[in-house]
């Protein structure tokens, strides 16, 4: 190990840090060229769907037509359905 003046560590520590400073600089914008596509851009404008047709409504079936099911059938056929 040398000795130096203290004049010249000192000399010596300012180059070190201007060496390190541009260093910083230089690994800071190599990195920003790297992140170039991770910003947010603005959502595309959504089509105007044109309005969906509705549909006839069915005939309702008569009382006659459609007999009833027994109470204990109706139940369990809805449970069934709550099950499944």
């Amino acid at each position: 190990m040398t000795t130096k003046t203290i004049p010249a560590y000192l000399e010596d520590e300012r180059q070190k840090d201007r060496d390190t400073q541009l260093r910083i600089q230089e690994e800071a914008a190599r990195i920003q060229l790297l992140h170039h596509g991770h910003h947010r851009t603005a959502k595309q404008p959504k089509l105007e769907l044109p309005s969906p047709v509705v549909a006839p409504a069915k005939a309702k079936k008569t009382a006659a037509a459609a007999p009833k099911k027994p109470r204990i059938v109706r139940k369990t056929a809805i449970k069934a359905r709550k099950m499944a």
